[in-house]
């Protein structure tokens, strides 16, 4: 089971390496969260989506919108929705 994990890793990592120089390679990640309030009120919908033309700018933009959108949040749960991404995915669109 570890040696499929890495070789998918491997694998992955060389896809992303060769692309990398490529024109127009895009990188999108999207997160959508469910928000409840702790101390009460209504649940409510919110999310980011941000895409990058590198898969580390897509990660630092994916980072910096989750963290904002969770100083919007304070005190509240996150329940992550059924349309999120996990991590950056290529090509865009």
């Amino acid at each position: 089971m570890r040696l499929h994990f890495l070789v998918l890793t491997v694998a992955s990592l060389g896809l992303i390496g060769s692309n990398a120089g490529a024109a127009g390679v895009c990188f999108a990640a999207s997160k959508t969260y469910q928000i409840r309030p702790l101390h009460g009120g209504q649940d409510s919908k919110d999310g980011w989506a941000v895409e990058g033309d590198a898969f580390a700018q897509c990660v630092h933009r994916a980072e910096q919108a989750d963290k904002a959108l969770h100083a919007r949040y304070p005190d509240t749960v996150y329940n992550l929705s059924l349309a999120a991404t996990i991590g950056c995915h290529s090509p865009c669109g």
